[in-house]
């Protein structure tokens, strides 16, 4: 969504909103711009005034056909035309955190994270591993929320009208065997098949580089968009919070920059992804082996000891 920075920086409005309440919030503004109620609005788009409220709420998104009215009515600058694919590929509120939400409308989207895949790089078998790993004496209902949340946003980068995204990803999380052998070979199989398809741009950073001091830990996330206020997230201890403030997002902004540069190229990055891949399918199919010898041995001692009871 197209949005004025200088207008929402003058009214203060909350960067954590989701897409939906933003859009809302901005019928809403330019609603009483004009100087009408909802239900005088509401009568002149010919709709229920409950209705045109659910969707200054966030709770219902604009119908289509009646942006160019609003747009008219308010005198908007064609706002809403502009923005009507926003607002179909907004989801609804509560389907994702608020700040996953503002994924679907930005341009571009850069992460860094020193010890774990990003979540909207993670496979189904990965992303559960992690949210068991890091919360392990949580309810498993906690356990499966977390891991469905972050596979909620996963379709953000499978829209060919999506963000451009990169991600600088320390070798640790490749050498982590989070899940076992099994769902790492899926899941650094997976990044090779985004990078392969040119979905996602990815850097390893070795474990011999020396990274950014203040991206030694944790991970960051920085979204711009097209006319909005670029927005940061930091996250440490599975634990964070949004940052707009525009010397921070700067700052997160050269962090990537300078991690991204002490990365292996693309190239490289690719080549170790894959190899990383292929040793733990080689480990995966040694422990299958393993199994298969343990569950004939036991077989077979199941089948000498009636022997020795005749």
């Amino acid at each position: 969504m197209s949005v004025n920075p200088g207008r929402f920086a003058s009214r203060k409005l909350d960067r954590t909103l989701s897409a939906r309440s933003l859009y809302g919030a901005e019928l809403r503004y330019y609603r009483e711009r004009a100087g009408l109620s909802l239900v005088e609005l509401a009568a002149k788009l010919h709709i229920e005034m409950s209705f045109l409220a659910r969707i200054e709420q966030g709770e219902r998104r604009l119908p289509d056909e009646l942006t160019s009215a609003v747009d008219q009515l308010l005198d908007t600058g064609d706002f809403f035309e502009r923005n009507i694919e926003a607002a179909r590929s907004a989801p609804p509120p509560g389907r994702l955190s608020p700040l996953a939400e503002w994924e679907w409308l930005a341009t571009a989207i850069r992460e860094w994270d020193a010890a774990l895949v990003p979540g909207l790089l993670q496979t189904d078998a990965y992303a559960r591993a992690v949210a068991e790993a890091y919360a392990p004496v949580l309810a498993d209902r906690t356990v499966r929320h977390r891991w469905e949340a972050r596979l909620s946003r996963t379709p953000v980068l499978l829209d060919p009208l999506g963000p451009r995204y990169s991600a600088v990803v320390g070798e640790t999380a490749l050498r982590r065997p989070l899940g076992g052998p099994a769902v790492m070979a899926g899941q650094l199989r997976h990044l090779a098949d985004l990078v392969r398809r040119q979905r996602i741009a990815l850097n390893v950073l070795p474990l011999t580089a020396t990274p950014h001091p203040t991206a030694t830990d944790g991970a960051l996330r920085l979204m711009t968009f097209a006319e909005e206020l670029p927005l940061g997230h930091f996250t440490a201890h599975q634990t964070g919070a949004p940052l707009s403030e525009p010397a921070t997002t700067s700052l997160m902004q050269l962090t990537h920059d300078l991690l991204a540069g002490a990365a292996l190229p693309p190239e490289a990055s690719l080549r170790l992804i894959e190899t990383t891949a292929a040793a733990y399918e080689r480990e995966d199919g040694r422990a299958c082996g393993r199994d298969a010898e343990g569950a004939q041995d036991a077989e077979g001692q199941r089948e000498v000891e009636p022997a020795r009871g005749r």
